[in-house]
């Protein structure tokens, strides 16, 4: 689902359009708290500061590769946050790079990807320049647990993040991966808590910065549904 707030034409300083995702279910993960993540943060203050878009995406290969692409052209994200869940992680673990890898792993339609690099062109890893030490030393503040990781994996994740921090690259944006627990070993609550503060974090951040992403003070994109 995406969703974007209705107030016409952006103001100078123009407030940036931020971009999030989560994903659904996939084999081995029945309920995936990432895609409700994404639908639910930066209901508060964030809002007013910020065009909020939002999408929950399938966990699947083609999809998140189309789906990516789509979101990056029809909505100049200044920011992209993209919630996954980690099975086995304990904490919330922000992710400081992608790898341009892909693991022959099957996704939740049974399709096995067709390719071995996400894209084929580029180096072998990005990293985001948000300051995720940062980030993380507030969530322990705030009594979240919290980590840098140096790995996002090979599997969607990674694949989409690893597209974000490329198209970023290219236009003046900025991304970053959060992967969380399941919520037997944190709860919905925390989560909420630690992507509020991660969003609020990360805003900070951008609007410190002078670049700006072509058309950022252009009319918002309609809203799109994404399922």
């Amino acid at each position: 689902m995406a969703d974007v707030s209705a107030e016409g034409r952006a103001k100078i300083p123009a407030r940036p359009r931020v971009l999030l995702t989560g994903f659904g279910p996939f084999p081995g993960v029945a309920e995936n708290p990432s895609g409700w993540l994404a639908e639910t943060a930066g209901s508060g203050a964030q809002a007013d500061l910020c065009t909020l878009y939002r999408a929950v995406l399938p966990t699947e290969w083609n999809a998140v590769a189309s789906r990516a692409a789509y979101f990056h052209q029809a909505i100049r994200p200044r920011l992209m946050i993209h919630f996954g869940v980690r099975p086995g992680a304990t904490e919330i673990l922000l992710e400081c790079r992608a790898h341009n890898q892909i693991e022959r792993r099957v996704d939740a339609g049974g399709a096995h990807p067709e390719r071995h690099q996400v894209l084929p062109e580029c180096g072998d890893t990005l990293e985001t320049c948000l300051p995720v030490d940062a980030f993380a030393a507030r969530l322990r503040n705030e009594r979240i647990p919290a980590s840098v990781s140096q790995s996002c994996g090979r599997y969607l994740c990674n694949d989409l993040y690893f597209r974000s921090l490329y198209w970023a690259e290219r236009n003046g944006a900025d991304a970053l991966f959060v992967h969380v627990p399941q919520t037997h070993i944190l709860s919905k609550e925390s989560m909420l808590l630690a992507a509020e503060s991660i969003l609020r974090e990360a805003i900070g951040a951008v609007q410190l910065q002078s670049k700006l992403c072509p058309d950022e003070t252009g009319p918002a994109p309609p809203a799109e549904t994404s399922s």
